[in-house]
């Protein structure tokens, strides 16, 4: 789908605006996905997970994924810029007030941020919850999924071991079925 510049970085904008923590990955698909129906859930499930696994913010990464696939390169552009700016700005004010008047522990600011932390964490919860079904539509799936969870989350292995060996293996096992899905002048079917 091609959405139009202004519409693009409006959206991409308004997330910027509301995306505190690490909510912002779901303030994306809410945005996209949920409000605008720009993109199907599949489609945006396999764009995060693409995101995840690049270097750099996962935040920025996925804005500038999505607004490439709605707007090609200056949809990118004008996304990454929408999502980045506003966050951008504050962080300049609150570094100021930061240096200015100190940190103090304790305060109502220190209070407040840890109000947000935990909003993030219930944003990015309810997003895993409702993604899960499906991502996780096959013993495959899930096979992998626990792999890494296993490997990177009780073990505490490196990202990037768990990536070298997870991504190898996830490619082999939906190797056949995305080889079906494509003829063979690399035409999808439909």
């Amino acid at each position: 789908m091609k959405v139009p510049p202004g519409k693009l970085f409006w959206a991409f904008l308004q997330v910027g605006l509301v995306a505190f923590g690490g909510g912002g990955t779901a303030q994306l698909y809410q945005a996209i996905v949920l409000k605008r129906g720009w993109m199907e859930e599949r489609e945006f499930l396999e764009t995060t997970a693409l995101c995840r696994i690049l270097p750099g913010p996962v935040f920025a990464n996925t804005a500038a994924h999505l607004g490439m696939r709605l707007g090609g390169v200056p949809g990118g552009l004008l996304a990454l810029l929408g999502v980045l700016t506003p966050g951008a700005m504050l962080m300049l004010l609150l570094s100021f007030a930061y240096f200015r008047f100190g940190a103090v522990p304790g305060s109502l600011a220190e209070s407040a941020l840890n109000g947000v932390a935990a909003a993030a964490i219930g944003l990015i919860l309810a997003t895993m919850l409702r993604q899960a079904p499906i991502a996780l539509d096959s013993l495959k799936a899930m096979g992998l999924a626990l792999g890494v969870f296993a490997t990177y989350g009780l073990l505490h292995w490196p990202l990037l071991l768990v990536l070298l060996l997870f991504v190898p293996v996830g490619m082999a096992l939906y190797w056949q079925e995305a080889a079906r899905a494509w003829n063979p002048e690399g035409e999808p079917r439909g």
